[in-house]
């Protein structure tokens, strides 16, 4: 259901994570950083799972405050990279760039235990393309996690262009993160669509950024929001009516 007549948009920009991919993980459980520390053994670095959780928990939790701190976004991003940077060389480990990408690869691994596509994902985004519509990724993620998983699901061929928000020190809601997106790729925000999963972070950050947005709707119960921010909403969470709704045709 549409809050307003159709408007022909020309971008259609997605979240990734509860939008396009069904994602479950399991990264600050006891039994994660049990499997972690072992695998780290294999790859030569010995810690205790204790330690490890120690100093990755408080050491990201530091760059996150000193983000803050800087005041540079209103949302700032970390690049989870530096933090393993520091909890190995906390315990006398100085790796390299090649490493640490080994490293913060294999911990996402480790973690994942669901993933795969939404059923209507791929129609959805091959239904937009032949309609000719530009199609963009803006996800709140860490590179070193997320592009493996792009990969994975073949969805890296679909974007016209993709923004991590590690990448760019900022992440949704932040009206910037929007904006830098328009600006590098040339984008009128009239003519662009956010669509995302998430009320408080892709919808909210649309609005603050004078865009209009779509929202899928994951939950199992459909709440209207008086002020939710979005123009268009599909309650039972269909990535089709993104097409039916903006008046596509592929």
């Amino acid at each position: 259901m549409s809050a307003g007549g159709i408007r022909m948009y020309q971008n259609y920009i997605f979240d990734l994570y509860g939008t396009l991919v069904d994602i479950h993980t399991d990264e600050y459980s006891k039994n994660f950083f049990k499997k972690y520390a072992k695998w780290l053994r294999k790859q030569g670095f010995y810690f205790e799972w204790k330690l490890f959780r120690r100093l990755y928990t408080s050491i990201e939790r530091e760059y996150r405050e000193e983000a803050v701190r800087q005041g540079k976004y209103a949302k700032p991003e970390i690049q989870v990279e530096n933090v393993f940077r520091d909890v190995f060389a906390a315990n006398g480990y100085e790796i390299s760039d090649e490493q640490v990408l080994l490293l913060c690869e294999g911990f996402r691994r480790i973690s994942l235990i669901y993933l795969s596509l939404f059923p209507d994902t791929l129609a959805c985004l091959e239904g937009l393309k032949k309609a000719g519509k530009n199609i963009y990724l803006l996800s709140n993620a860490q590179r070193s996690f997320t592009w493996q998983e792009l990969e994975m699901t073949g969805l890296v061929p679909c974007f016209d262009g993709i923004l991590i928000s590690s990448d760019e020190k900022c992440m949704k809601p932040d009206p910037e993160f929007y904006n830098i997106c328009c600006e590098r790729y040339g984008l009128e925000k009239a003519k662009s669509l956010m669509i995302g999963n998430e009320l408080k972070s892709d919808m909210a950050g649309a609005r603050a950024a004078g865009m209009d947005g779509f929202y899928i709707n994951r939950s199992p119960v459909f709440h209207e929001d008086k002020d939710a921010g979005y123009k268009y909403v599909s309650k039972n969470g269909s990535l089709l009516e993104v097409l039916s709704q903006t008046g596509v045709n592929p």
